[in-house]
């Protein structure tokens, strides 16, 4: 069957544009339009959008089976992210390359390797996206703790990212069917044997608690502010014009654009100047 080709010059043609420009260079800014898009289409079928015979139980139906789909797709896309934060700082310098080589999670299956060998991708992609573990919210603490000595999930957020996980797992494959097993791991009995309902207030409680975790990886954040550290600590020479391109790049990893309609801002030298005092001290 053929592959559905997007038209160039449909509606959504610029949002596409632009939330390709921050996939490229700024995960977490692609998240935040990612999961904002995915809202939108998941409230987009209300009731006074319909005809008063189509609404009812079937229409509830309906927008319970996308927003299970969709349910899937923003944990996806945490995924992503999560993944490609650490793949375009790896790709981003040799910075943390020693420490790279020192993760022993870091272990890719050749196999693995060479099913992307069409995969026009970056060393960090090749090495990071691979992996398995990302569901494991322990192996992922210990990851970021390896990499930027900062857990990026506190007790209670590692907890009800889990759980998240589990309804993930049911949704993608069960059909949405919670079965004993996972009752049991959400501590959720009245779920066994049941269809899960998702409905639009548990997306944007769901989505509201995974933005919180990635803010974490912003400029002025904990591990946000390591990356920026840890690059002007050993590469940058004090000068704009030579540090220019390389500072550019590791800086939108770390920024964060909460609106999907804006596109990312411009690295200026006033932000490498900031960045470069309070690293070092001076004024």
């Amino acid at each position: 069957m053929p592959f559905p080709i997007p038209d160039k010059y449909s509606s959504e043609a610029a949002d596409v544009a632009r939330d390709e420009r921050k996939r490229r260079v700024s995960p977490p800014s692609f998240f935040f339009a990612q999961t904002q898009a995915l809202l939108l289409s998941a409230g987009y079928f209300k009731n006074d959008r319909l005809v008063t015979s189509a609404r009812g139980g079937v229409a509830n139906k309906h927008r319970n089976r996308i927003g299970s789909a969709l349910f899937g797709q923003v944990m996806a896309s945490f995924e992503f992210c999560i993944k490609d934060f650490i793949a375009q700082i790896i790709d981003s310098s040799d910075v943390f390359d020693e420490t790279v080589n020192q993760c022993k999670w870091i272990d890719v299956d050749k196999s693995r390797v060479l099913a992307q060998r069409d995969f026009a991708g970056s060393v960090g992609a090749l090495l990071i996206h691979p992996l398995l573990g990302w569901h494991d919210t322990e192996e992922l603490n210990q990851r970021f703790q390896a990499l930027f000595q900062y857990q990026l999930l506190e007790k209670d957020e590692a907890h009800k990212l889990q759980r998240l996980w589990i309804i993930r797992h049911s949704v993608a494959h069960n059909g949405g069917f919670v079965t004993h097993h996972d009752a049991y791991r959400l501590q959720a009995p009245s779920l066994r044997e049941a269809a899960i309902e998702m409905d639009l207030e548990f997306l944007r409680d769901t989505a509201d608690f995974l933005r919180s975790v990635v803010l974490k990886l912003e400029h002025g954040k904990p591990i946000g502010d390591r990356v920026i550290g840890e690059w002007i600590s050993k590469k940058a020479t004090g000068t704009w014009p030579e540090d220019k391109v390389a500072y550019t790049r590791v800086r939108s990893i770390v920024t964060v654009v909460r609106q999907r309609t804006q596109d990312l801002p411009k690295v200026t030298k006033g932000t490498y100047s900031a960045d470069r005092n309070r690293v070092t001290g001076a004024s």
